[in-house]
This record gives C-alpha cells, structure tokens and sequence, in this order.
C-alpha cells in the first residue's frame, strides 16, 4: 500500500513540475523562441552572441498565435525568454496580413535600430527623474532590437511622435515626454510602416483598451446563422409568405444573415485570405440590413394605414435598385479612401481601416461616424418613427372598434387589449429594426465607457447576438405559419 502511495505522490509531484515548467515567470510566449537546437554551455543557451539561462526557458507543447489561440505541436519544443536578454519591441500587425501559422506577411524585416536610453520602466518610476536629468544618461547607439508582431486591437490610436517627443528604453519601454506617461513595450507597437524619416518621427499604436468576446457570443452567433437559414427556407418554400412584404423580410434576413455569417467565420480565423474582401462585404450587407429594415418599416406602416390593399407591379424592383445602390455608393466610398490613403499613416484616423483591427470596418472614434454611425441612427430613426406611427394607428383603430362593440357584449371579448396585441407589437418593434437602436446604444456606452460591465450592457450584446434565434421563433414558431407550412 505505501508503495502505491509513494507511486502516486511521485506522479503528482512530475505532473506539478512538467506544468510548471511550461511556463516562463514574467514572460510571455511571444517574448520566447525555439532554442531546442541551440547549443547549452555553462547553464545557458547561446543564440548568436547572447546568453538565455536556463532558469528562463521552458518546454512548452503548443504554440500561441498572433491573436492568442493555442495550436498543439506534434513534440514539445524548449523556448527561451529572448526579451529579458535582448531589447526586444513590438509592430503591429494588421489582420489581413496575418497568416494561418501565425505569421505576418507584410514584409516587416525582422531587426531594426533605434537610439535607446540605459535605463529600464523601473528605473524611471523609482528615481523619477526630469527630462534635463535624462538627457544627460548614456545612451545605446544603434541597438538592434527584436521584432515581436503582435495584431491591431480595437480602440487602438495611432500617435505620431517626433524625435524629442519620446525616449525608448532598454527595456522596449517608451517614455512620452509630453504626458510624462510611461508605455511597457506589451502597451503599444509600432506602426507597421517605417518611413524614411524614422526615427526622427516615430508612430506608434497607443493600446486604449481591449474588447474581449463576452462568453457564449460565438455560439450564440452561430445558432443565430441557423435561426437566419430557417427562417429563410421556411419563407422561400411556402408561397404564400412571398407575398411584397415577404420578399423584403427575405432580402433583410438574409443581408444579416451574411452580416452574422462573416462575423462568426472571422471569429473562428477562417477568413485569412478574403478578410479585405470579407470586411468590406460585411459593412455592405450591413448598410443594406439597415436599409431594408427601413423599406420594411415603411411598406408596414403604409400597409396598416393604407386603404388601398392593391400592390404596384414594380414596387419590389424600386425597393430593391434602391437598397441595393444605396448599400453601393458607401462602400465604393470606403473602399476608395483605403485604396488612396492606407499607408499614409496621418489619415488614418479617418479611414475605415477595412482589415486592420478585424475583417471588417474601424467602427470607433469620430471617424466613423461619417460612414458608420450617423448613417445608422438615421436609419434607426426612421425605423422608430414608423413603428410608433404604426403602432398608434393599430391602438386607435382597436380602440374605435372597441368602443363601437360595447354595445354587443358576445364580441367584448375578443376585442379587449389582450396577450396576442402584445406580441403583435413586440414582433413588429423587431421586424422593423428597432431594436437595433440597442446595439447602437450598446456601441456609444462602450466608446464613452458608460455602463460597462454592467447587466443591461450585457443583456443587449447577447440580445443582438442571439436576434437570428429571436426571428426564427417569432417570425416561424406561430399558428399561421405552422398552418402555412402544412398546407403547402
């Protein structure tokens, strides 16, 4: 029996240390490299003429991507923390350019050289010293520095620095002399262009904040691709849905489903040849989401308040060249200006950037409310103007016909303001898009950083990830269109 024991509590103690081991204190994974071939002299591993000891490396069994996921590798490979030997810094790396290894295509060299103070972030914050008192610190000439890619986060924000307004550090830090403000070199990069008056102007990507994907939003995305494919082949197969208004639900479903659609596979990394094409796609589907949204909201309100049951022969053509050249004109637009002016990094920050930060369009800042927000809320305006319009039309018009019926008490039932007129209103407050005022909402609180965290903030981003399940159930999942279906 102690032998057993004494068999398990080795097994335990070799699991700790395998595990621990596999991890590098105070070092990333991007900071590492593979010195499995690399001679040991001396309780270190040499790489070219620089000293990793062994207390900084560490076998690990997979690799970390540009963008954080985790790829297993066939044999566990021993890595070595290069960056507490070596100045190492960042450049970001746009998100078309990265490829499915992880690497970067851009054609970035590998080293550069840049003048670097002999003090480390710690030293800074611990003598505090003035900018006369820095100038006066020896300096390393030259240093050439290791090249770490790392991808474009959301809310970054391009600064353009002269050479008297920054100090790099040995450390990779930066020291902006303007806000007294000190970067760790895992706080910004560098822009991925390097000019010819480099390092006379630097420009860097100045990390405001990191939007990470809530839990379950991936899922809840693509149950919601599916929740949109049903609905669809539901209101194809039964005729009796493509009707006007049906041919315009059909156009609007399936321009989000492609919106949903392209979100969820660039989610997954299956974009990484087509993101450009992908993103500029998905601001098109998205602009005529909004538009037939709008089409829809009209062609109900003048439905309900219309005598006139007749519907024009070439009215869904007019919808259609209407949505669909509208949709058009933006994304020419964009994707013009990012042809004229992408690697002029003084404009970027009025660019869409399609396929830097996402394989899709810049959606923050003042910029984008140009060729992304204004546009939508006007849309989304609309949308509720028409459905409030509709819906006190509908009220007034059962109020009427309630009043006319109090004197015929076997019909008072049915018309009282029961649970049906309810889902009546919430189906057609979803129909009509507005409750895309939400995510909007939802888009102004996270660049104001007003309710951030918080359960209402959290609810509305599942809401509008789960909206292709919410349409499926009230578009699909009732009496008429079940009756529909089987009479078909």
């Amino acid at each position: 029996m102690f032998l057993w024991l004494k068999c398990f509590c080795t097994l335990i103690i070799v699991t700790i240390a395998k595990n621990s081991s596999a991890k590098i204190p105070h070092c990333k994974y991007d900071e590492t490299i593979n010195i499995s071939h690399f001679k040991r002299l001396n309780d270190a591993y040499i790489y070219e003429h620089f000293e990793i000891p062994a207390n900084l490396t560490g076998e690990f069994d997979y690799k970390e991507l540009m963008d954080g996921s985790k790829v297993p590798t066939e044999f566990p490979n021993l890595r070595g923390c290069i960056c507490k030997v070596r100045p190492c810094i960042r450049i970001c790396c746009a998100r078309k350019n990265i490829l499915s290894n992880g690497e970067c295509s851009d054609g970035v060299k590998n080293e550069i050289k840049l003048t670097m103070l002999d003090l480390t972030m710690q030293d800074i914050l611990l003598t505090d010293p003035t900018l006369a008192e820095l100038n006066m610190i020896p300096q390393y000439n030259s240093t050439e520095l290791l090249i770490l890619r790392e991808q474009f986060q959301p809310c970054d924000e391009i600064v353009s620095l002269k050479r008297d307004e920054y100090t790099i550090l040995k450390d990779g830090s930066i020291l902006l002399h303007t806000s007294a403000e000190i970067l760790s070199n895992d706080q910004y990069c560098l822009y991925p262009e390097i000019y010819s008056d480099f390092p006379e102007t630097i420009r860097i990507i100045n990390r405001r904040c990191y939007r990470n994907v809530m839990p379950g939003i991936a899922q809840l995305s693509v149950i919601s691709v599916v929740g949109f494919i049903l609905t669809l082949a539901v209101y194809l197969s039964v005729e009796k849905l493509r009707n006007l208004l049906g041919k315009c639900l059909i156009c609007s479903l399936f321009s989000m489903f492609m919106e949903y659609f392209i979100w969820t596979m660039d989610y997954f990394r299956l974009l990484q040849s087509i993101c450009s094409a992908a993103g500029y796609m998905k601001y098109f589907f998205s602009m005529s989401s909004y538009l037939w949204f709008s089409v829809v909201s009209f062609h109900l309100w003048e439905l309900f308040t219309s005598l006139n049951r007749h519907e024009p022969q070439y009215r869904f053509l007019i919808y259609n060249t209407f949505v669909w050249c509208t949709a058009a004109i933006p994304t020419v637009v964009i994707f013009s200006m990012n042809q004229m002016w992408e690697n002029d990094p003084g404009k970027s920050e009025w660019l869409p950037l399609v396929g830097y930060f996402g394989c899709s369009v810049k959606d923050w800042n003042s910029s984008s409310w140009f060729y992304s927000h204004i546009p939508i809320v006007i849309l989304n305006s609309f949308n509720v103007i028409m459905f409030v319009l509709t819906a006190i039309y509908i009220w007034k018009v059962k109020k009427g016909v309630k009043s006319f019926a109090q004197h015929d008490e076997r019909n008072t039932t049915c018309l009282e303001f029961n649970v049906q007129t309810y889902i009546q209103f919430v189906r057609l407050f979803l129909i009509m898009g507005a409750s895309w005022l939400l995510d909007q909402l939802t888009r102004l609180a996270e660049d104001s950083h007003l309710l951030l965290d918080t359960i209402v903030l959290n609810l509305t981003v599942y809401l509008n990830a789960a909206f292709g399940i919410l349409i499926f159930v009230l578009l699909i999942l009732k009496g008429s269109t079940f009756k529909m279906i089987m009479e078909r």
